[in-house]
């Protein structure tokens, strides 16, 4: 049977979604992706997988909108896709559009975090809500990262209940572990990055360079702590992406350099290293204040066994327990993600013991095998016919 994924940008498929991918076609099935043009393209078709270039604009736009839904449309018709799984705001409305204009009869959605969320203004929420609630009619399964985007969706009767199923987010728990990689390489990385030899407590962060992940926040605590914390140094692993609707990074630049702390920040661009880079760190930290799912960072963090400060919203507060794994703080507040942090760096003992177990968290409730078995049964609920060794799955997964 065949299967397509619909998602904005390649990085998408080929960071977020690859592994899941991968196991479905592992398991007999034709996997295609459609996403917008991008070097990434090649090492998907390399794989295995079959690429479908479509540029979509990552923000409402009508005449490029209506184009991006009729060539969709025309390649789920031409492929013949027996159900298509559409991720990401945007292309989650146009992909379920194109789908249902070609005839699909078995439409999935996995939210990595409604628009619509408690950091909204009125106005967002509503829009969003609104057209969340629209869609909803032509999807057949709504799978939510969190369990807080389920309830939230049952209580505004966002869809019939029996359309909601929780899917969670998952890692590879044996990639990302600190203890296989070996410490002399870890010396040349850190050497790479140009970290100062005097460095010896070390913060880092990942995410886009967009305005919304926080890490200007990140820049104003760091400088509220160097008196204190004069070898403090910070990665900042991420990169800017031309789509980017918020392009962000001069103006994280301008800031550092204001504050005086260039010497004491390392903005790392893209990487795909990031097991190595998290092993540098004694601190994770994500300052974000978007609409997040259950954000891959942190889990990967914790799956490296790092103490972890994030934000008080959706998703964050789900992944890091707070006073066990890590601390929680109220977003947009650098005061307070000052503080935290300057609890983490002062006590040792307190960062290894969240690092522990957020490690033992991680292990037991996101290993990225479980995030297989939910999808395998909901895909089986929908009729999607796998070979039968999969009888150990169990919808109680």
């Amino acid at each position: 049977m065949k299967i397509l994924h619909i998602c904005a940008i390649a990085p998408t498929a080929t960071i977020l979604l690859q592994p899941q991918l991968k196991y479905f076609l592992s398991r007999k099935l034709t996997v295609g992706i459609v996403c917008s043009p991008g070097p990434e393209l090649k090492e998907l078709q390399q794989n295995g997988f079959q690429v479908h270039p479509v540029l979509m604009d990552r923000k409402i736009s009508v005449n490029s909108n209506l184009k991006s839904i009729y060539q969709m449309a025309k390649i789920i018709r031409e492929n013949q896709y027996d159900l298509v799984h559409v991720h990401t705001p945007i292309a989650a409305v146009l992909g379920r559009i194109a789908a249902k204009l070609a005839g699909v009869k078995r439409i999935v959605y996995t939210s990595h975090g409604f628009p619509f969320h408690d950091l909204s203004s009125p106005s967002q929420y509503r829009f969003y809500f609104t057209v969340e609630k629209l869609t909803a009619l032509i999807t057949d399964l709504i799978l939510s990262q969190n369990h807080e985007d389920i309830a939230t969706a049952k209580k505004l009767s966002l869809c019939p209940p029996e359309k909601l199923r929780y899917l969670g987010n998952g890692i590879d728990i044996d990639r990302f572990k600190g203890d296989r990689l070996d410490s002399t390489a870890q010396q040349k990385l850190r050497k790479s990055l140009g970290i100062p030899e005097t460095a010896n407590l070390i913060i880092g962060t990942i995410g886009r360079l967009t305005r919304k992940k926080g890490s200007a926040y990140l820049i104003e605590a760091t400088a509220k702590l160097l008196p204190e914390f004069p070898n403090l140094h910070v990665l900042v692993i991420g990169a800017q992406l031309n789509t980017d609707p918020e392009p962000f990074q001069t103006e994280l630049i301008e800031r550092i350099h204001t504050l005086g702390i260039k010497e004491h920040v390392t903005l790392t661009g893209e990487r795909h290293d990031i097991p190595e880079l998290l092993d540098l760190l004694d601190i994770f930290t994500l300052p974000t204040f978007t609409h997040e799912g259950l954000p891959r960072s942190i889990l990967e963090a914790m799956s490296m066994s790092l103490p972890i400060v994030a934000t008080d919203i959706r998703g964050c507060r789900e992944a890091v327990v707070h006073g066990k794994t890590g601390l929680i703080v109220p977003p947009k507040n650098s005061d307070k993600l000052a503080e935290a942090l300057r609890t983490l760096l002062s006590h040792p003992e307190l960062r290894q013991a969240y690092g522990k177990a957020g490690r033992e968290r991680v292990q037991a409730e996101y290993n990225e095998e479980l995030v297989f078995q939910r999808l395998t049964v909901f895909y089986k609920e929908l009729g999607i016919s796998l070979p039968s060794n999969d009888q150990f799955y169990s919808s109680n997964s």
